[in-house]
């Protein structure tokens, strides 16, 4: 089971969002720290490799920046899931 990461399909104020992935049993520390590495690294799409202890997934970490030099909204998207 993907127990990790996980990818819906939703509406919200009736504006549908194909798709939406989001962490599940994650630290907000986990997650604020790596929406800021990838930010710093000043690229739009940073992948990154997660191993849990049962599965492994190959992410793209999604930063729009704002202004320059503000960080929009960042988000990961889930590109491969395998399980160990």
């Amino acid at each position: 089971m993907d127990d990790n990461v996980l990818t819906v399909k939703f509406n919200w104020n009736g504006a549908e969002k194909a798709v939406g992935t989001m962490f599940i049993g994650t630290s907000p520390e986990f997650e604020m720290a790596l929406y800021t590495m990838c930010f710093l690294v000043g690229k739009e799409d940073t992948n990154v490799d997660l191993v849990t202890g049962t599965d492994e997934f190959i992410l793209n970490i999604k930063c729009y920046r704002m202004r320059g030099n503000l960080l929009g909204t960042s988000f990961p998207e889930c590109l491969e899931h395998h399980e160990k």
